[in-house]
């Protein structure tokens, strides 16, 4: 019983600072590239506007975890769907927390 509950605390104790991310770790891998291939953008103008929300973020405008938690949401939907959901949650959210876009 010992060693099993040993085991755990030491296997939760390693576990943890190698899952924790900071925000300069996902900025530096969360690319617009990225975000158009998760996102399954089609168009010129989508591509764009992922390049748009990229730099808005880069310039300080658009935190990094509302993008990024977002773009969790919408990866969850279907395909052909999942720019469309971004993008419009994305406008939501911004405009919810008084963020320009």
């Amino acid at each position: 019983m010992l060693r099993t509950l040993f085991f755990c605390v030491l296997l939760v104790g390693f576990a943890m600072p190698c899952s924790a991310q900071s925000a300069n770790d996902i900025d530096k891998h969360f690319t617009a590239d990225i975000l158009k291939i998760t996102l399954f953008a089609r168009t010129k103008s989508e591509r764009d506007f992922c390049d748009y929300v990229i730099q808005k973020r880069n310039d300080g405008t658009l935190p990094t975890q509302i993008i990024y938690s977002v773009h969790q949401k919408a990866v969850q939907k279907d395909r052909s769907r999942r720019f469309a959901y971004f993008k419009t949650a994305l406008e939501i959210v911004c405009k919810r927390e008084g963020i320009r876009l």
